[in-house]
């Protein structure tokens, strides 16, 4: 859960309504993945170095919202708030601010006093009941997403695997070097579509080189993955700026899997034609230049020379536009 609300965090978006009915699992398995829903309250939150108070309105689940959104002066951090409240819930069964009615719930919040009940807590480690006082306090000393998951409690007891990162397919991460800005844009999109059994592998690899759970891979990360490797023959710095399609300084799970993911799983006919209607803007059966470069989003003169470049390779018949066969033509060449 605190792997998804890091992520959130980083791309600026506050759920503003975590409780334990938005956390399901996706399958019976006793393994089965963890996934957080309903973002329906969620809001996003202002640029990544904007850190003021921007919301105002009083949201959540009583047993579950922060002292400073019942004030309705708040920031993204009222997220951990709700996490530390569940983590109570989840070693206890109880919640630490509890009432008959909403309104007694809310004066026991807003006056931040909780404790540890004996006999309850009794044999609960004092790692962990650190972890929730520094969870459930003022916004300026409340921990980040980020410093929760580096705490020791998390830390000993999060599972790490250490072998699959040796089966990742380096022959995917050298080809995606080499292919242009719209097949990175097509794969992107393909990957965001695939199946959590379709890429079970990948994804235990990716939580391997993330090593501080934050839902991002960082260049250091990468290093010291790739020395894992049997084939680690690759210029790390060019890999990681190649799959870092966004620039953001930092590789996300669906830039990782675009990288990744074998020929077989993207170059299915009914995915390929999902990627060019969603590229096929106008819907005319042809993608025109103009297109390519609003889903690219770019304006710079050397990927705008790049992409009529790139039209003139993949446009056989010379009609200024790619149509589907010419498509299936270009994502064929990235085997």
């Amino acid at each position: 859960m605190m792997s998804a609300v890091s992520y959130c965090h980083k791309e600026d978006i506050c759920h503003r309504d975590l409780k334990p009915e938005n956390l399901l699992f996706l399958t019976k398995e006793e393994t089965s993945p963890i996934k957080v829903i309903d973002f329906g309250l969620s809001k996003t939150v202002g640029t990544k170095s904007d850190t003021k108070q921007n919301m105002k309105t009083k949201v959540g689940t009583a047993y579950y919202v922060s002292p400073e959104v019942l004030k309705g002066q708040y920031d993204k951090s009222c997220d951990i708030w709700s996490s530390g409240v569940i983590l109570y819930i989840l070693l206890t069964g109880d919640p630490p601010f509890n009432g008959p009615n909403d309104n007694d719930i809310y004066r026991k919040i807003a006056a931040k006093k909780f404790s540890f009940p004996s006999p309850a807590w009794d044999n609960i480690s004092n790692d962990v009941k650190d972890l929730i006082s520094n969870m459930l306090t003022d916004p300026s000393k409340r921990y980040s997403a980020q410093e929760v998951l580096s705490h020791t409690w998390v830390t000993n007891n999060a599972p790490n695997s250490k072998d699959c990162v040796l089966q990742l397919n380096t022959d995917n991460l050298k080809r995606y070097q080499h292919i242009n800005k719209f097949q990175k844009a097509v794969l992107t999109f393909i990957a965001s579509r695939l199946k959590e059994d379709e890429i079970k592998n990948l994804k235990e690899i990716f939580l391997t080189l993330d090593e501080n759970k934050d839902g991002c891979l960082s260049l250091e990360e990468i290093k010291k993955g790739i020395t894992k490797l049997k084939d680690n023959n690759i210029n790390v710095e060019d890999l990681f700026k190649s799959i870092d399609t966004d620039g953001s300084g930092v590789i996300n799970y669906t830039e990782f899997l675009a990288a990744s993911i074998d020929t077989n799983l993207y170059l299915k006919e009914e995915r390929l034609y999902e990627a060019f209607r969603i590229f096929d803007k106008d819907g005319s059966g042809k993608i025109s230049a103009d297109e390519i470069k609003k889903v690219l989003q770019t304006e710079t003169k050397e990927d705008l020379d790049s992409i009529d470049k790139m039209m003139k390779q993949v446009d056989i018949n010379g009609d200024g536009e790619i149509d589907y066969n010419e498509f299936i033509l270009m994502m064929n060449s990235t085997k």
